[in-house]
């Protein structure tokens, strides 16, 4: 009997010794036993899948007209334009300058925007807006306007043509910094300016019409002019130097 118990208590302590080996050279192998592996999610992009638009003619030569109005992606350009009489449902008002009254955007960007306008204050300086949704009928006039005072050519470049302004989706804001109204490039000069452009992205906007884009966004740069896209989308062309154009090109 003693020595079945020998027998019985000596293959129990061999199991143990052989079970604590193999999981030492497990270990010392990278590997993980089976039991304790995480199961491993598949990630999925948060980023918007987008039909190309062709943007190789001339500004205005291939237009599509945008389809997913409801959309927070979507291209207002040179090539992709909105219908006549479309105006955004939800268009909230947003803290403005004072030089135009109710200035609003779509209700999901106007939020984000006044989270931006917070962290501003936070970082001690005001920021606002002086112009974001516009009409058909408005961009008609700013149009017309700028090609009878300085030629047709000049106004291409400066404004977009009726139907074709990002203004008339309520995703856009042209922003004052400080209240300095004495000029729209004023904020360019803003000791803040430089934080604005490292951080609007995560609050899900970006610099529309930078210096170094004009062959890609056709109009002349805007240090004021922001789009708001959604943070992923945000971030994603922030972090690739890349404008909303060539995202679709």
């Amino acid at each position: 009997m003693k020595t079945i118990i020998y027998i019985l208590v000596s293959l129990i302590i061999n199991g143990f010794i052989l079970s604590y080996i193999l999981d030492i050279r497990l270990i010392d192998h990278d590997l993980i036993p089976i039991k304790e592996q995480p199961i491993m999610q598949e990630e999925t992009s948060k980023l918007p899948e987008v039909e190309k638009i062709d943007q190789s003619g001339d500004p205005y030569e291939n237009k599509v007209t945008v389809s997913d109005l409801d959309s927070i992606y979507i291209l207002v350009n040179k090539y992709s334009g909105l219908p006549e009489d479309y105006e955004p449902r939800d268009l909230v008002q947003v803290p403005s300058s004072g030089e135009n009254e109710n200035v609003r955007m779509r209700k999901e960007a106007a939020e984000a925007f006044e989270k931006l306008i917070e962290a501003a204050s936070n970082e001690g300086f005001i920021l606002n807006a002086c112009s974001a949704y516009r009409s058909y009928a408005y961009q008609t006039d700013l149009f017309n306007n700028g090609a009878a005072n300085y030629g047709e050519e000049y106004a291409d470049r400066y404004w977009t043509r009726p139907g074709f302004s990002e203004h008339q989706s309520g995703l856009a804001v042209d922003i004052r910094m400080d209240n300095d109204c004495s000029d729209l490039d004023a904020v360019r000069y803003n000791s803040h300016y430089n934080w604005l452009l490292e951080n609007m992205h995560t609050y899900g906007f970006i610099l529309r019409y930078p210096d170094d884009k004009e062959d890609k966004t056709k109009i002349a740069p805007e240090s004021w002019h922001l789009r708001y896209v959604g943070v992923d989308l945000a971030t994603y062309l922030y972090e690739n130097n890349l404008t909303l154009d060539e995202y679709y090109s």
